[in-house]
């Protein structure tokens, strides 16, 4: 038996759930090369619940750790894609090694590629971590586990861990040819019906390089996987699951010719593009295909997005600029609502950067006449150790940002010498301000991300039923299909209750753990 985990997320307030779309594309390929081998994908939030407290995580640990001490599997893969789940990877990781010593357990995803170095010296709980994309790397480790093999004196690839206080690594394997892909087999989930999301790749990486992207360290260049196996992976899962949206989980999604497709199976698609790439004729054709989209925007000012590493010259930036409000209004002519992503205080921001972004932004939302609604979501910038924006960080005069290293939040304090936070939120809330979300758009947001900006308190409120709950002290929540359908029942109330706490500082929304 072989185990894959993807844990919940914690969010800068509370625990939200992770989709477990990378884990069932390795089982999958496991699986078809490997068919008698033993395997389960387990999501912890629909798995075992949500925890809402320091007490609810224990018990939805503990709960999954028995029932792997049932199991008794031979190795356990745990899933890190980012600093959100860094923290509780590591917490499941020591509580199996607790009990079970002899089981083989690793860790892969974004996370531990670009900081492998910083949990093994967090952790001692992990035998080895996988480094970039995983298929060769846990066929490998299936491999040798099967046979009572220890995958790192096998020399399984992509591998990284430390002997005798030293780092050791085996050589990287090549990447994936995505033409090698399994098709998505659904049924290696513990519990297969417990999602009403859908997530799917059409692609993996991304070519532009962009300073702020973790991209660059996974996947440097943009594969697409063959249209015959996303034919095959979108059919499977039009029949499989009851939720007809797909979220489209790529780093740049450009896979529009299959737009056709989807609407053959019956299926919708949320994505998130760039303005450069996206073509906006495309829109109009296909407004009963595309449920929503997002664009990566970042900032209306050339030098923040030269700083970011978006454009090449002055040229690009008119095109960048004329293609934004083109997708934005043809968006808002078919319908479909947008949202427009964006970073408020980038190292090196001055105040015209950020009066440049708003400007823009309120050109936009003037133009908007249509019924879909858009929403201008733009948060403040974040600064992590080994990524070139931490090197432009530093080397910039004036800038200030928590240096809380790899698991902390490491906030943009002063992105210049005379712009203070305070300047960066009061930009950001009146750019936030002009957003019209639509009831359309408010439900798709709460589709895919139903606990967006929500409290920890609000998920104890005693609005929600306790059918929404998995214990009588109302410390786990219920994130099964079911159970969340009856709690988007009491959302508006809840938010309406909550707005204050929803919209107040970060640090004013942490959850008590």
């Amino acid at each position: 038996m072989i185990c894959l985990i993807e844990p919940a997320s914690r969010s800068v307030g509370m625990f939200v759930p992770a989709y477990p779309l990378p884990l069932i594309e390795l089982a999958s390929f496991i699986k078809a090369r490997r068919p008698f081998v033993e395997l389960q994908v387990v999501s912890v939030p629909f798995d075992y619940g949500l925890p809402l407290s320091a007490g609810g995580r224990d018990r939805v640990v503990s709960s999954l750790v028995d029932d792997l001490q049932s199991l008794r599997p031979e190795a356990v893969g745990i899933s890190c894609t980012a600093i959100a789940q860094a923290e509780e990877a590591m917490v499941l990781a020591e509580r199996i090694r607790e009990q079970l010593p002899k089981t083989f357990i690793f860790m892969g995803g974004y996370f531990p590629t670009l900081y492998a170095e910083e949990i093994l010296d967090r952790t001692g709980a992990v035998d080895a971590l996988v480094e970039g994309e995983g298929e060769a790397a846990c066929l490998a480790i299936v491999d040798a586990v099967e046979k009572g093999l220890d995958p790192r004196a096998q020399g399984a690839p992509n591998l990284v861990w430390r002997q005798d206080g030293r780092v050791q690594r085996t050589p990287r394997a090549p990447r994936f040819d995505l033409r090698e892909k399994g098709r998505l087999d659904l049924k290696l989930l513990k519990s297969p019906g417990a999602f009403d999301v859908t997530p799917y790749a059409f692609s993996r990486g991304c070519p532009f390089g962009c300073t702020f992207c973790m991209e660059e360290s996974m996947r440097p260049r943009r594969l697409s996987v063959p249209d015959d196996l996303v034919s095959e992976d979108l059919h499977h899962l039009a029949g499989f699951s009851r939720n007809q949206t797909l979220l489209v989980s790529d780093a740049l999604f450009k896979s529009f010719h299959l737009l056709p497709l989807l609407r053959e199976i019956g299926l919708r698609i949320n994505f998130e593009t760039r303005c450069d790439v996206l073509d906006p004729r495309i829109l109009g054709k296909n407004a009963d295909v595309i449920q929503a989209l997002a664009l990566g925007f970042e900032s209306a000012s050339y030098e923040t997005l030269r700083r970011m590493n978006k454009l090449a010259d002055r040229d690009h930036y008119r095109r960048y600029l004329a293609g934004a409000r083109a997708i934005f209004q043809a968006a808002d002519a078919a319908g479909i609502p947008i949202m427009v992503f964006m970073i408020a205080g980038f190292p090196g921001d001055s105040e015209e950067d950020l009066q440049a972004t708003l400007s823009f932004a309120e050109s936009l939302a003037s133009s908007a006449r249509g019924p879909g609604g858009f929403l201008f979501k733009i948060g403040e910038c974040h600064v992590y150790p080994k990524t070139r924006l931490y090197d432009l960080a530093r080397r910039l005069p004036g800038v200030v940002f928590d240096e809380d290293g790899v698991f902390g939040q490491n906030v943009v304090r002063k992105p210049s010498e005379n712009l203070s936070f305070e300047t960066v939120l009061d930009y950001a809330g009146r750019t936030f301000r002009l957003s019209r979300p639509s009831k359309k758009l408010e439900r798709i947001l709460r589709q895919m991300m139903p606990f967006f900006r929500l409290p920890a308190a609000a998920l104890r409120d005693d609005m929600i039923v306790d059918k929404c709950c998995l214990d009588g002290d109302r410390e786990v929540f219920d994130v099964r299909s079911d159970s969340l359908a009856r709690f988007r029942e009491r959302l508006p109330f809840l938010l309406d209750r909550h707005r204050q706490t929803q919209t107040a500082e970060r640090e004013t929304r942490q959850l008590d753990l």
